[in-house]
């Protein structure tokens, strides 16, 4: 069993943590904003006992869960003893940086260091941390609790042992696991995944059609279970917007280039389900 860390407590860190936790392993959570990780917190805890009393989850799994989980306050404290650490921070690659700068000076190079982004990659954020060889991707899916997959990408420098122990507890947490032969943007998923969105976005903002006829076509002419623009307010608008502004600062193409009602939403604060409103409104109660 690895001694997990998890960085970030919003609606994926808290998740991730809980998956960890309740798959046995001692699991620390750090975020900066202790009002957001206990809101979070609390959300977690009801969904696990939903999940319960569904009969998806057993109650062993809630009792791990309770018993392993603790609550760090300060960065510290989350990684002291820790072999395996968990970023889940937002999407922006100098948050990111600072953050595993600051650990891998704490860790020694034994400790597996996760970001679970599948935009900025694990070496962009090693070239300036110690032990490069530790780092790698580990991207969850949101809702953790619910989506049965981890993505794993590494460059060519990562020790294999960190890969396979990544592996392992990837499937602890009763995960399908896929990885990737090399690096690229946005892994599997999200690659092919940004396609359509890119092209949603861009028949919005010819004005062909409303954002929720778009979503309508999408569900009912393809069988998804949500359309682009719901998918993006799960995923949070930020994350939809930097890594967008990652990619054009990079090619400088005005075809990556973020939509302009993409950045003014997330200028507003208008991230989506997180925050209670993105392309749609939703109430407190749905936030996660």
């Amino acid at each position: 069993m690895e001694n997990v860390a998890v960085i970030g407590g919003g609606q994926m860190g808290s998740q991730i943590a809980a998956l960890s936790a309740m798959s046995g392993h001692k699991t620390s959570i750090y975020d900066n904003n202790k009002d957001y990780l206990n809101e979070k917190l609390v959300f977690t805890k009801n969904n696990i006992e939903n999940l319960v009393s569904k009969k998806i989850l057993d109650q062993k799994k809630y009792d791990s869960y309770i018993k392993n989980l603790e609550v760090c306050e300060t960065l510290e404290d989350a990684v002291k003893n820790k072999t395996f650490v968990i970023e889940a921070v937002v999407e922006r690659f100098e948050i990111k940086k600072e953050i595993f700068e600051k650990i891998s000076n704490l860790l020694d190079e034994n400790v597996v260091l996760a970001t679970n982004s599948s935009f900025i990659a694990a070496s962009e954020i090693a070239r300036t941390c110690k032990h490069p060889e530790r780092f790698l991707n580990m991207h969850f899916f949101y809702p953790p609790l619910r989506m049965d997959l981890i993505e794993i990408s590494f460059p060519e420098s990562t020790k294999e042992e960190v890969v396979n122990r990544t592996k392992d507890i990837s499937k602890l947490m009763g995960r399908t696991v896929v990885t990737l032969k090399k690096e690229t943007p946005g892994f599997i998923v999200n690659r092919m995944l940004g396609a359509l969105i890119d092209e949603a976005y861009e028949l919005y903002d010819e004005g062909i059609a409303d954002f929720k006829e778009i979503d309508l076509a999408i569900k009912k002419g393809l069988n998804h279970p949500l359309g682009p623009f719901e998918l993006t307010d799960y995923s949070g608008l930020d994350i939809s917007y930097y890594s967008k502004l990652k990619i054009y600062n990079e090619t400088k193409n005005p075809k990556d280039k973020p939509k302009k009602f993409l950045e003014e939403k997330v200028k507003d604060g208008k991230l989506g389900v997180k925050t209670g409103e993105g392309f749609y409104s939703y109430d407190k109660s749905s936030k996660s």
